[in-house]
């Protein structure tokens, strides 16, 4: 007897299991905020599907009364749920992205076939099962055959800039969630990143960015925002600037009692200015540089030392010579100045 019922509760734990389509995990699920989630799968576990109220959810007590309206809001923005009157039914998803794809395959010309994913082109499909085994176990989720159809139709992206668009998906883990892949999608067609060489050129940067933010937060004890991100920004992508120059320019500024970015861009300009792309290039620079300011320095103590002056000290043009000269009579001077003896002596009679 006992066996026959634990038979009935084991059919009923199977039978009661909720069924949520593959599009609403990696489409919706993750946007949505905790009550909001709730709300959605407390509703599709108890079948209330397609006629509920407020006061359905209300009376499962499973968030705060106070923000049910919140949550509700919140489903018929992702559209996830429709609202007729003063009751709510739950939107059919799937025949909404199988009608989008529809339209798509429409608008590039070709005939949609509704049995699976149209796939003529052979670097497409090989595309797709490379990104599919590569970054989702084999299990690529539909709506993600719909994004790789958008980039390379609609976006014009090479094979190998789609490729990299998972890949960076997968390594910021945000490739499960549609949403964030395809702003990131829009985001490289929208700065014109449509093949390899540009991608692979801002990533770069990009990547370079990120250290450069961090060395440069580091070494100046402070979270860095606003103008100092643009400003570190700016050494990347302008200045070409690496881990090892900005650590250099740095260090040539520690003389300063009030250090600024300022001062380390300023330093960074100029080498760049240079043509300087390396820290030894840099270092060798900086070097000539101190010997010449030293030098300078030396040749005026001495000018300002000495009563005798060479004749470039003294202004001479043409002067090349390093001998000591007397400086000249001043050419400011009056008729008496230039009276010979005799004139004087006349001065007295005979």
């Amino acid at each position: 007897m006992g066996r026959e019922k634990g038979k009935d509760e084991l059919s009923r734990l199977l039978i009661n299991d909720s069924l949520l389509p593959d599009i609403f995990l990696v489409r919706y699920a993750q946007e949505l905020s905790k009550n909001a989630l709730l709300v959605y799968l407390w509703i599709n576990m108890t079948g209330d599907k397609d006629s509920f109220d407020e006061n359905t959810v209300k009376k499962f007590k499973i968030i705060p009364d106070e923000e049910t309206d919140k949550a509700m809001a919140e489903l018929m923005a992702a559209g996830l749920i429709i609202r007729k009157d003063k009751t709510y039914s739950f939107d059919d998803i799937k025949a909404r992205e199988v009608e989008e794809y529809v339209q798509a395959q429409k608008a590039r010309g070709d005939d949609p076939d509704l049995t699976g994913l149209k796939s003529d082109e052979k670097e497409r499909t090989t595309l797709a099962e490379s990104i599919s085994k590569t970054f989702y176990q084999g299990e690529l989720p539909y709506i993600f055959y719909r994004l790789i159809d958008k980039c390379l139709y609609e976006y014009k992206f090479e094979g190998m800039v789609c490729y990299k668009l998972f890949e960076e998906g997968y390594e910021q883990s945000i490739h499960r969630s549609n949403i964030l892949m395809e702003n990131k999608a829009r985001e490289w067609y929208q700065k014109g990143y449509t093949d390899i060489k540009s991608l692979e050129k801002q990533l770069e940067i990009s990547k370079r960015t990120s250290k450069l933010i961090k060395l440069t937060g580091s070494l100046m004890r402070k979270r860095l925002n606003g103008l100092d991100l643009d400003r570190v920004k700016s050494w990347a992508e302008d200045l070409g600037a690496t881990e090892e120059l900005v650590t250099l320019a740095f260090k040539e500024n520690e003389f300063r009692s009030n250090l600024t970015l300022k001062n380390v861009g300023d330093t960074l300009t100029k080498w760049h200015d240079q043509g300087i792309k390396t820290a030894e290039e840099a270092a060798r620079f900086s070097e000539e540089e101190h010997k010449e300011n030293k030098r300078k320095a030396t040749r005026r103590k001495a000018v300002a030392g000495s009563t005798w002056v060479t004749g470039e000290e003294a202004g001479i043009a043409g002067a090349g010579s390093d001998k000591p000269v007397t400086p000249k009579a001043s050419e400011n001077t009056n008729e008496d100045d230039n009276e010979s003896p005799d004139d004087i002596l006349g001065m007295f009679g005979d």
